[in-house]
Parts: structure tokens; sequence; C-alpha cells
């Protein structure tokens, strides 16, 4: 058996960066010297050596030179907008439509918590049994929403694109309940009438008021 000395770890500390540096890392774990790592398990049997310090910094370094290489993390960071990109363009379900087109309607000028609430109120009423099962169905009930079919909104500008994310978010059940389990609202700068005052008031959000 033999020793490591400190003078020869950190010669193979800078090697080691250097050809992490220079190497792409798929190959450079390949490529290191059997006897290194022969090395590391002869100083790391011992731990009073102060060569296993210098050797877990040299696997530090090594870490660090390979995670700074020229797009480190790129791919991944790239396979994300990619995923996102394609959220976006994805084709646009009649279900999505109905839900993105009250969203827009009645609060496209309203934060994104008040277009959540909107979707939400749509859903909570389908897990009702109270109103359809569907969300087309909900939009276009008598007397609730409106005939989906005969609005048409401006699809290119900016609250479409927001009723639309709104809407994918509120359907995965991504965002927490806004107005929990809100069934009905109200415009805030209106009176309640007495089918709101015999209701359970949940949020007020922008210039709307929900209720259970």
């Amino acid at each position: 058996m033999f020793s490591v000395g400190k003078p020869f770890v950190a010669l193979a500390t800078l090697s080691l960066v250097s050809a992490a540096m220079m190497a792409p890392a798929t190959t450079f774990a390949a490529e290191l010297p059997a006897t290194l790592f022969q090395q590391a398990a002869y100083t790391m049997s011992s731990p009073a050596d102060p060569a296993r310090t210098i050797w877990d910094e040299t696997l530090t370094a090594v870490d660090l030179a390979i995670a700074m290489q020229p797009g480190a993390g790129e791919a991944s960071a790239s396979a994300e907008i990619a995923a996102e990109d394609a959220d976006e363009t994805a084709a646009i379900d009649p279900e999505l439509e109905c839900m993105a087109k009250v969203v827009h309607h009645e609060a496209g000028n309203q934060s994104r918590r008040g277009q959540l609430a909107v979707a939400q109120t749509i859903l909570n009423r389908i897990q009702s049994g109270r109103f359809a099962d569907t969300i087309c169905g909900v939009a276009n009930q008598p007397g609730q929403f409106f005939r989906t079919a005969a609005y048409d909104p401006d699809r290119s500008g900016a609250q479409w694109q927001s009723a639309l994310s709104v809407s994918r978010q509120a359907r995965r059940g991504e965002a927490a309940d806004v107005a929990p389990g809100a069934l009905f609202f109200r415009a805030s700068y209106a009176s309640a009438n007495r089918f709101f005052r015999s209701r359970q008031q949940v949020a007020t959000l922008g210039d709307h008021v929900f209720y259970r």
C-alpha cells in the first residue's frame, strides 16, 4: 500500500479540472485514470488522512467544472420552453373554448385571480350536480351565462390568450381555489338582490362578488 501526498493530489486536481473544462461531460468520467479511483479508495479508508479532504475537494472541483461547461442545463431549459410553447399552441377543444369565452366575456379585464374565480365557478357548478354536467352545458344553460356560439371574441389579443391560459389551468386543477365553492357571482358595483342576500359570500375579487 502507499500514501497519496498533498502535492500529487493537488496536481491531480488541476489536471482533472482542466480535463473537465476541455472534454465533453459525457466522456470525461470514462476517461479518468483508474489509478486515481484506486487512490481515492485508499485515502477514503483513512479518515484522519488530510489527503481525504483534498480528494473530496478535487471531486467537488470536477463537478463544478463540468457544470460550468458551455451548454450545461440548456437542454432541460429548452425542453421546458418547448413544452410551454406546445401548450399555448395546442388545439382548442370545444369545452376549453366554452370556458375561455365565459372567462373572456365576464372577466377579460380582471386580474388573473378574478379570471380563475370565474373559471372555477363553472367547474364548481358541474361538480354540484345542480347544473349541467359539462362546461359548455353550464355556459349555455338558459338564464345563466350566454350562448357561446354567438360570442366571437378577438382571438389575436392578449385578453383571449389570458382567458385560454386561465381555463387550461383551472381544468387541470393546477390553481388553488380563489373563491372556494362559489356557484354564483355578481357585479360588485350593483346592490345585492334578495337572491344574493340569501347566499354565503365567499370572496370579492375585482369587480365581482362570489357566493356559494
